[in-house]
């Protein structure tokens, strides 16, 4: 590895970190993050090694060779084409350092927290405390987790797509035409429902459906409430299995 490698020609030099990272222009913690394989040393810093200390840069990136000098007999042009090869070498390293990395994130997962109950039949009022908390992984999640709410449906009026005691991810939105056929969650006065949202434009209404035919439509008249407003849509749902 090539912190093991940067590691034995400090050594080798008898300086200590903070020696090296003088030469270098890094802190000594960088230099130990280094020989430990936790961060890769840039091209600029090993160029600056091999320059400085005479080192062999190809075997200080790949292992072969020996501690110091250039192969023998090696020509401008021939140094020139290892160096290209030095920089493929690196470039493909970095991109599948990145690769895992975005790998990682995607896998991470988050708790999300049930932040309240929401009415599958008649609105019911809205509730801040904690119920409870769910997993999320990342790869879940389009955007940032702020954009989301989690909460517990309370009711049957969405049976059988949404059942009581489900928990729904609400992804936010406050975009009536555009969310305008999805089900969502809407606050009126106050009190929260999850439904199936449509608008009509000409009575100038919007309207409530419930996928359980049970339920009667709930027409809204903007004008007669003092408060309604679209929270978001249905992004994803929990259910416990009996």
């Amino acid at each position: 590895m090539t912190g093991e490698r940067l590691k034995a020609l400090r050594k080798n030099l008898g300086l200590s970190q903070v020696e090296l990272g003088q030469v270098l222009k890094i802190n000594a913690s960088a230099i130990s993050q280094m020989e430990n394989n936790i961060i890769r040393p840039s091209l600029d810093t090993l160029f600056l090694l091999s320059k400085h200390y005479g080192v062999n840069l190809h075997w200080l990136i790949t292992g072969n060779g020996t501690m110091y000098g250039a192969p023998q007999g090696a020509e401008n042009g021939q140094t020139t084409q290892r160096l290209e090869k030095i920089k493929s070498f690196l470039t493909s390293e970095l991109t599948e350092l990145l690769r895992s990395k975005e790998e990682m994130l995607q896998s991470e997962s988050f708790d999300l927290s049930v932040s309240g109950e929401i009415a599958a039949g008649p609105p019911v009022e809205a509730v801040d405390s904690q119920l409870d908390v769910v997993s999320v992984r990342r790869s879940m999640i389009n955007g940032v987790i702020d954009d989301y709410i989690c909460l517990r449906v309370n009711g049957h009026s969405m049976e059988p797509m949404v059942l009581h005691n489900d928990v729904v991810i609400i992804r936010k939105g406050q975009n009536w035409e555009k969310l305008a056929g999805l089900i969502c969650a809407v606050r009126l006065d106050g009190a929260i429902t999850l439904k199936r949202l449509s608008l009509d434009p000409k009575r100038k209404l919007i309207v409530l459906f419930s996928v359980n035919e049970e339920y009667q439509p709930i027409l809204i008249n903007p004008s007669e409430h003092e408060d309604i407003t679209l929270i978001g849509s249905l992004y994803y749902l929990y259910r416990k299995l009996q």
